[in-house]
C-alpha cells in the first residue's frame, strides 16, 4: 500500500492524500490554502478511480473542481458536506476574480463536479468494483466524515477531526484499523474548557453592550458562525447574522439527522435577524448589539463593512472566533492591532479579543484517540507541530511524519 501527500503533510490547508492499492488510485480530499494569495497543492493524478471528500471546509474541497477533467473519477461524500462544497467552491470562484487572482477552475468544472458525485450517509459502507470504504462522523462540523478503506490493510483517514460533543455535532467514536491517518492541527496544544470559553465571551459581548457599543464577531461561514450563534442563544443579545453563513443555516437545517440537536438549531436560527440585502446593513449598526459575520480572517466579506463603520468606536469590539492564518488580515491584527480596509492601514481603537471556538481536537484528545483505534501505524499530517503528538505516541505505536510529494510505503 503506497501512500504519497499532494499537499497538507507538514501545513493545515491544501490537504491531498493518494492512496494506491492492488492497481487502485484513490484519492482522499483536495483542498486549497485560502491565503492571499491562495495556494494548492500538486496535481492529482489522472488515473484516480474514486475520490473521498471527508468535509466541505476549501482547504479540504477547494480543488475538488479539477477531478471533473479526469477521466473516470467519482467523488464520494454525504449530502451536507457536497452542499456546502458546491457553496464554497464558488464562492473560492467569486474571491479570485474580485482579488485578481488566476482561478484554477472553472464554472463549468464545478457544474460538471455534480455529475460525478455519489452522496453516502452518516454511517455508510460505499462498495465500487472491490472497494469497500465505511463511513463514521468525525464531528468538527455536519457532515464531517472518517473514511475507513478496507484493502490489503484498513486504513483510516480522519480528515478534520473533533472528539468532543459541540453544540452542532457529537464527537467523534476511535475506529479500529491497522493504519490511521490522523489530523495533527493542535499537536501539543489543548484547548481551554469550552464552556468557560463561552461565558467569558458572553460576559465581554455583555460589557460591551452596556458602555453602549457593538460586538463584531467574525467567524467561518460553515460551522463557526452557527456554533458562535448557538453560544449566544438564550442570552437576550440582539444578534444579526451577516455573509454566506446563511446559505450554510439553510443546507444544516433541511439535514436535521446532521446535527446534534436539530430543534435547538432551529429556534437558535429562527432567534437571530438576517442581513437579506446590503440596505439591511444600516439597520443592524443602528439596533444590533452583536453582529456575527464573514470573513472569519478578516480578508473579505461583509465584516470589514462593520469594523470600517466602528474602528474608531473604544466602546465597539472585536471578537475573534478562529484561527488567523499567517498573512491575513486577522493575524496583522492580532499581532499589530492594525489591519486593511479598502487598501489602507487602519488601526482600530475599538476592544479586541480572540476567544478559542476551535472544531478540532486538542493534543490531549487526538492521543487519546490514536490509542483507542489500536493502530500499528499512526501516520500525522495536516499539522505544523506535529512532533509533540509523535513524540507522545512513540512507545506507544509506530508513528510515520510524511512530506509533501515523497511517497511511502505501509
Amino acid at each position: 500500500m503506497n501512500l504519497q501527500f499532494l499537499g497538507g503533510a507538514d501545513e493545515v490547508g491544501s490537504l491531498g492524500l493518494v492512496l494506491r492499492d492492488q492497481g487502485r488510485t484513490l484519492l482522499f480530499d483536495y483542498g486549497m490554502t485560502p491565503s492571499d494569495p491562495p495556494t494548492y497543492p500538486r496535481p492529482a493524478p489522472t488515473n484516480v478511480d474514486l475520490a473521498f471528500l471527508s468535509h466541505a471546509h476549501l482547504d479540504h474541497s477547494g480543488m475538488t473542481p479539477l477531478l471533473s477533467r479526469l477521466p473516470r473519477a467519482r467523488l464520494i461524500a454525504t449530502p451536507v458536506t457536497i452542499a456546502v462544497a458546491d457553496l464554497l467552491t464558488k464562492d473560492a470562484l467569486k474571491v479570485a476574480r474580485m482579488e485578481g487572482y488566476l482561478a484554477p477552475y472553472t464554472p463549468s468544472d464545478i457544474r460538471e463536479l455534480h455529475a460525478r458525485f455519489t452522496a453516502v450517509g452518516r454511517h455508510a459502507t460505499f462498495r465500487h468494483h472491490g472497494i469497500e470504504v465505511e463511513f463514521a462522523p468525525a464531528g468538527h462540523i455536519p457532515g464531517a466524515s472518517m473514511v475507513l478503506y478496507r484493502g490489503e490493510k484498513d486504513i483510516v483517514f480522519t480528515g478534520d477531526l473533533q472528539t468532543l460533543p459541540t453544540h452542532l455535532v457529537g464527537g467523534a467514536d476511535p475506529v479500529e484499523c491497522d493504519t490511521l491517518v490522523m489530523e495533527s492541527t493542535y499537536a501539543g496544544r489543548d484547548h481551554p474548557d469550552r464552556r468557560e470559553t463561552e461565558r467569558k465571551f458572553r460576559d465581554r459581548i455583555a460589557e460591551t453592550v452596556e458602555r453602549g457599543g457593538m460586538a463584531i464577531v467574525p467567524a467561518f461561514a460553515v460551522g463557526r458562525a452557527q456554533e458562535v450563534l448557538m453560544a449566544l442563544a438564550g442570552s437576550g443579545f440582539e444578534t444579526y447574522l451577516d455573509g454566506m453563513a446563511r446559505s450554510v443555516n439553510e443546507i444544516y437545517t433541511a439535514a436535521p439527522e446532521y446535527l446534534a440537536d436539530a430543534r435547538r438549531f432551529r429556534r437558535t436560527i429562527e432567534g437571530i435577524h438576517v442581513v437579506e440585502h446590503p440596505g439591511d446593513r444600516a439597520r443592524a449598526l443602528r439596533e444590533a448589539e452583536v453582529v456575527v459575520t464573514t470573513g472569519g480572517m478578516l480578508d473579505g466579506g461583509p465584516v470589514l463593512y462593520y469594523i470600517g463603520e466602528l474602528y474608531r468606536d473604544p466602546k465597539s469590539s472585536i471578537y475573534l472566533t478562529g484561527f488567523q492564518v499567517e498573512g491575513s488580515n486577522g493575524r496583522r491584527l492580532l499581532d499589530t492591532g492594525e489591519l486593511v480596509i479598502d487598501d489602507a492601514l487602519v488601526r482600530p481603537t475599538c476592544e479586541i479579543q480572540k476567544f478559542d471556538f476551535s472544531a478540532h481536537a486538542g493534543h490531549s484528545d487526538l492521543v487519546r484517540f490514536a490509542k483507542e483505534s489500536r493502530a500499528e501505524t499512526v501516520i500525522l499530517m495536516h499539522g505544523d507541530h506535529r512532533e509533540a503528538l509523535r513524540d507522545a505516541l512513540e512507545g506507544f505505536t509506530h508513528v510515520i511524519l510524511p512530506e509533501n510529494g515523497k511517497a511511502f510505503d505501509v
